[in-house]
C-alpha cells in the first residue's frame, strides 16, 4: 500500500523543478542579460573554496510571475569537476539588479545559491553576482562574475558515484485467498536537479513519474535527493526493456541521464503465518520465512522483508521497518528518533507504539525480491498476502490485538 507525503522542506525548490511546457518568452526589456557564462567561488563548502563555472541557457518566463524569468544550465563546482543540470530563478529589482535563487549538484550533493545579480552595461564582465550558498548540512557565501553572454552548450551529464541516478520498475503483487492482485511500480532516485522521470515503456509509449517520498525514505527532501514513483496496473512485460530519462525544469529530456532496466519475475511467495504477541517491549511479530529464489535470499542479504504499519480505513504509515533478514521482528514500545536500527535486525522508521495515537491500525509483512537477470537492476518484486493482516487496537499504554 502506498501513500504519499509531499515533503514542506524547501518548497521552492519543488516549484522551481516542475514547472514545464510554458510559453517561450525574453527576460525583461527583450534582452538576455544573465544568459552566459559565470565563474566564481562558492567559499568554504567541504572546508575549502571551491572555484565554479555557472552556464545559464535556455530561458521562459515564470508563469506564477509575469516579471520573473527560469533558466536552465549547468554547473560545475571544483577544479576540473564535471557539469550537472541547474535550475534557475531571476526577479528583477530595477536598474539591472536581480534576485536570484539557483539549484545545482556541488560534488555530489544538491546545492542552493541565493543572492543578488546585476548587469550594469555592455561590459559583460564588469556584471557581479553574490550571496549565500546552502546543501543540507553547511552554508556560507559565495561569489562570481560574468564571463560572456553567449549561448552554451552544456555537456552531456556524467553519471557516476558523485553524480547518480537509479531507475527500475518492480512488480507489486497482494496475494488473498486464490486470488491475486497485480500492479507496478517505477521508481527512481537522483542527487541531480530535475522535475520529473519519463520513462519509456517496452510498448513505445512514454509516462511521467512525480516526485515522491514516504517513511521509508527520509533523506529524500528535494535537497540532497530526489525521489520519482508512480503505480501502474498490471504486472510488468517480463523480459523487455524499460528506460528512464530526468527531465529538467522545462520538461525536457537531461542528455546523460538516462538509464535501463528489464524486468523478470517474481520468484518467492509472501509471507505467512504472521503471528504476533504483545508484552512490555511491544509486538513480536513472528511468521513463516518465504522460500528461496533468484533476487530473494534475505539470510544471505538478497532480497528483505519490510514491515509497514498504518490506520485502518487509510493514511499514511505510522511506523515501518525495511531490510529485516530472519522471518521475526519487534514492532516496539520504546521511541527510537524516527529512524534507527531494527531488533533483532532491519532498520525502523516512523512513530514508536508509544507515539502513535490512539486508535485502531494495521500491519503487513512484505517479501521484497532484488533484481536477477541480465540488464535488471534494483527491485523486483515485492509479495504480501493480504489475508494474513494484523489489526490491532492502541488506547493509552495498551495493545490490543483484534480478529
Amino acid at each position: 500500500m502506498l501513500r504519499k507525503i509531499l515533503p514542506t522542506i524547501f518548497l521552492t525548490a519543488i516549484l522551481l523543478v516542475s514547472l514545464v511546457n510554458v510559453a517561450h518568452a525574453a527576460p525583461p526589456n527583450g534582452v538576455d542579460h544573465l544568459r552566459g557564462r559565470w565563474d566564481g567561488v562558492i567559499h568554504g563548502l567541504f572546508d575549502g573554496d571551491q572555484p565554479f563555472v555557472l552556464m545559464l541557457d535556455e530561458f521562459h518566463p515564470d508563469p506564477n510571475d509575469a516579471s520573473a524569468t527560469l533558466y536552465n544550465g549547468c554547473m560545475a563546482v571544483g577544479a576540473d569537476a564535471a557539469f550537472a543540470p541547474v535550475s534557475a530563478r531571476f526577479t528583477p529589482l530595477g536598474s539591472g539588479n536581480y534576485d536570484m535563487t539557483l539549484f545545482g549538484t556541488a560534488m555530489g550533493s544538491v546545492i542552493k545559491l541565493e543572492g543578488n545579480a546585476s548587469t550594469n552595461d555592455a561590459t559583460v564582465t564588469d556584471d557581479p553576482a553574490s550571496g549565500m550558498w546552502q546543501t543540507a548540512n553547511q552554508g556560507g557565501d559565495w561569489s562570481a562574475y560574468h564571463h560572456d553572454r553567449r549561448e552554451p552548450s552544456c555537456p552531456a551529464v556524467q553519471l557516476g558515484d558523485e553524480i547518480y541516478f537509479y531507475a527500475s520498475v518492480n512488480a507489486v503483487v497482494g496475494v488473498d485467498g486464490e486470488n491475486r492482485n497485480e500492479g507496478n511500480i517505477i521508481e527512481g532516485f537522483s542527487n541531480i536537479v530535475s522535475s520529473g522521470l519519463q520513462a519509456t515503456l517496452p510498448d513505445g509509449s512514454s509516462v511521467t513519474i512525480p516526485f515522491f517520498t514516504d517513511l521509508f525514505s527520509p533523506n529524500v527532501n528535494f535537497v540532497d535527493n530526489f525521489r520519482y514513483l508512480e503505480g501502474f496496473p498490471d504486472l510488468p512485460v517480463a523480459g523487455e526493456t524499460y528506460t528512464y530519462t530526468l527531465l529538467d525544469v522545462f520538461g525536457q529530456p537531461i542528455p546523460g541521464t538516462t538509464v535501463t532496466d528489464v524486468w523478470y519475475d517474481c520468484t518467492t511467495d509472501a509471507p505467512r503465518n504472521v503471528t504476533a504477541v504483545v508484552d512490555v517491549d511491544g509486538i513480536h511479530v513472528t511468521w513463516d520465512a518465504s522460500v528461496s529464489a533468484p533476487g530473494f535470499d534475505p539470510l544471505n542479504f538478497i532480497g528483505f522483508y519490510q514491515i509497514e504499519l498504518y490506520p485502518d480505513g487509510g493514511g499514511e504509515f505510522g511506523y515501518g521497518s525495511n531490510w529485516i533478514q530472519t522471518p521475526e521482528h519487534l514492532i516496539p514500545f520504546a521511541q527510537f528518533g524516527g529512524s534507527g536500527a531494527g531488533s533483532p535486525n532491519g532498520n525502523d522508521f516512523g512513530y514508536s507504539l508509544s507515539e502513535l495515537p490512539d486508535g485502531f491500525y494495521s500491519f503487513d509483512v512484505v517479501a521484497f525480491s532484488e533484481a536477477f537477470g541480465a540488464g535488471s537492476v534494483g527491485l523486483e518484486c515485492q509479495i504480501r498476502a493480504n489475508d494474513e493482516r494484523t489489526h490491532f487496537q492502541k488506547s493509552g499504554d495498551a495493545v490490543i490485538l483484534l480478529p
